[in-house]
């Protein structure tokens, strides 16, 4: 059976799963009242058709349905009106629609592709002071399968998820090759998801069948990515699990990629970033969006130098709006993912085992918080994230490297950070400040007294810092005075911004609930595993990732000094995952060693942080907004 509660389903207060089946349907309605929400009012939920609008089931199969409508006539002087009903066969039937809410049962045939589609036609209501087209309201469809099993298979379908199958056997042979115990692993993959795929059909077929293309078309594309990717890894550092790192970074371009393209995900600020980018292609670079009140409200400057990254690929997609979004999500998606390369490649140059890199990348493919700013449309954010990793990359293998060809290289990727996004920037201070003074300590124990202090790295800092305001920053001389009489404006109307909240509230808040509260996006385990791996580098002899990684948790943890005088943090669990992920990869590493105990213990927490990350994204992308 399938059932579509048109307009929202009242007992589990979730709408907007109805909207990939309808064609041309007006939105959900009642709309939420000030003193009560949708799913409280006394009329149940409900859509209005239009003139010509329709419901389409895909690979439903079978050959005919029993399909039962729920509508009313909704003609306000109590009338029926007449609609015309069509199946795939094309037959009208005429059925008038009474006034009251009745339930209509007509037999539909599928499509030659499986697929149960019911168009309505019917006439329009004419309503003075609603401009909209507006047929019959319906509440609800359901399809029972008309005949006896078993049922014709929707082959289309059906093709389609066998070639998304056989693309999740390519990517994880390729991705599993070069460790000799993973010889079953592809066979273990596609069983599993071959598994699951056939639940889902027997339970939820139409959230497996709505995807299914989706699935194929972008598991095959990220199939195609994985050469390139690997091409790259072993041009710089030759190893025999390049397969491994570059496998993984196309599998987490497609968990992104597909999670944002889902017919039921939906996001706040994709839109925002779309237009910032069809700006910029048409020339505007300086531009500024607004805060929200608790951090502190009016304008910030927004920098637009993720959009400039993507601004290249317009040439080829073209600016229509649809061709912007893609590629604001798949282009977003893809610099980020390549986070997961670049963490392999720092592990590998620090000397670390194929172990740890592969629980590091894996982990990180499946980070909680980066796959949830994907879902509200922190695009920026992510675009500038994506530059954080080279950077801890350029740290750790600057320590021996005092070129100034070096230095460029780090004043380069610190200004574009710079010019990306203001909460990352200021993360990303925090973390150079604390790495500069670590460096500072160390050679003074490692170098003889009296050698001179090199200077190249805080000038490389400050040649950035300074472009970046030359450049940019300094055409936002009056966003201080703008932003204090936005807040003057919002206090005349007794709205304080921020609001001011004690500092335990925000400490309870933003980071004890991050990580304790149920769903939270640095799970326990996540960061017991990474701060022990920080113990476990600190007994290394590499004192470049040593250094590194205690400046990445020092600076995150600076970073949230804007809590004394803003009532929003940064992003700090984004930015924080890279070095989680690299002090957890260490530290699974280290239990697996000691002995089966700890082989256990490493591949419990390996697998809970695998399926936590899954089940959030898979949780995250149906819920939000909802």
């Amino acid at each position: 059976m399938v059932r579509l509660d048109i307009g929202g389903d009242r007992e589990a207060r979730r709408r907007g799963f109805d909207t990939p089946f309808l064609v041309n349907f007006n939105d959900s309605e009642p709309a939420d009242a000030p003193d009560r929400p949708w799913y409280l009012a006394d009329a149940p939920p409900y859509r209005w058709t239009r003139d010509v609008s329709g419901v389409v089931l895909p690979g439903v199969g079978g050959d005919l349905w029993l399909v039962r409508v729920t509508a009313a006539s909704g003609r306000p002087d109590g009338s029926a009106v007449s609609s015309v009903w069509r199946t795939a066969d094309g037959l009208p039937m005429t059925l008038q629609i009474d006034a009251q809410r009745r339930t209509y049962a007509i037999l539909a045939r599928t499509d030659p592709a499986g697929d149960l589609r019911l168009t309505f036609e019917t006439s329009r209501l004419t309503a003075p002071s609603d401009p909209r087209i507006l047929g019959m309201p319906v509440f609800r469809v359901v399809a029972t399968p008309a005949q006896s099993a078993p049922y014709r298979p929707a082959w289309e379908t059906l093709a389609w998820m066998t070639a998304a199958l056989v693309g999740a056997y390519v990517l994880a042979w390729r991705t599993g090759a070069p460790f000799r115990r993973a010889a079953y692993a592809p066979v273990v993959v596609v069983a599993i998801t071959a598994l699951f795929v056939a639940w889902m059909i027997a339970t939820r077929r139409m959230d497996a069948t709505i995807f299914a293309q989706t699935v194929a078309v972008w598991i095959w594309g990220a199939y195609a990515l994985t050469p390139f990717v690997e091409a790259a890894l072993r041009a710089t550092q030759p190893a025999e699990d390049v397969a491994t790192a570059a496998g993984l970074t196309a599998a987490a371009w497609f968990v992104r990629v597909v999670g944002m393209l889902h017919p039921y995900a939906l996001t706040s600020d994709l839109g925002l970033h779309v237009n910032n980018l069809a700006d910029v292609a048409r020339g505007m670079i300086f531009f500024t969006e607004g805060l929200p009140c608790r951090a502190g409200a009016g304008p910030q400057p927004y920098p637009p130098g993720g959009y400039l990254a993507l601004l290249p690929v317009i040439l080829l997609t073209g600016a229509d709006r649809a061709a912007l979004t893609l590629l604001v999500q798949a282009g977003t998606a893809l610099l980020e993912s390549l986070t997961v390369a670049v963490l392999w490649l720092l592990l590998r140059r620090a000397g670390a085992g194929k172990t740890a890199t592969l629980y590091t990348a894996a982990i990180y493919a499946l980070a909680p918080p980066i796959l949830r700013a994907y879902s509200v449309g922190e695009m920026a954010n992510l675009l500038a994230q994506a530059l954080v990793a080279p950077l801890i990359l350029w740290m750790a293998l600057t320590l021996h490297d005092r070129s100034w060809k070096a230095m460029l290289s780090g004043a380069a990727l610190i200004l574009f950070i710079l010019l990306s996004h203001g909460g990352v920037a200021l993360s990303t201070g925090a973390m150079l400040a604390v790495w500069l003074f670590l460096l500072l300590v160390w050679r003074r124990n490692q170098e003889p007294r009296g050698a001179p202090l090199r200077w190249e790295l805080p000038v490389a800092a400050g040649i950035a810092g300074i472009a970046s305001l030359i450049l940019f920053y300094s055409a936002f001389g009056y966003v201080a005075e703008a932003r204090r009489a936005a807040q003057e404006t919002l206090a005349a109307q007794g709205i304080i911004c921020p609001p001011g909240d004690p500092l335990l509230d925000k400490l309870n808040w933003w980071i004890v609930g991050f990580i304790f509260n149920p769903g939270a996006p640095i799970p326990p385990p996540a960061l017991a595993a990474g701060i022990t791996g920080v113990f476990v580098v600190a007994r290394s002899h590499n004192s470049a990732i040593r250094i590194v990684l205690a400046a990445c948790w020092l600076g995150a943890m600076a970073s949230l000094g804007t809590l004394l005088f803003s009532d929003q943090p940064v992003r700090w669990t984004i930015f924080i995952y890279p070095a989680l992920c690299i002090g957890a990869g260490m530290a699974l590493e280290q239990w697996q060693r000691r002995s089966r105990v700890g082989a256990a213990l490493a591949a419990t927490v390996f697998l809970f942080l695998i399926w936590y990350g899954a089940a959030d994204w898979v949780r995250q992308v149906s819920e939000y907004l909802r």
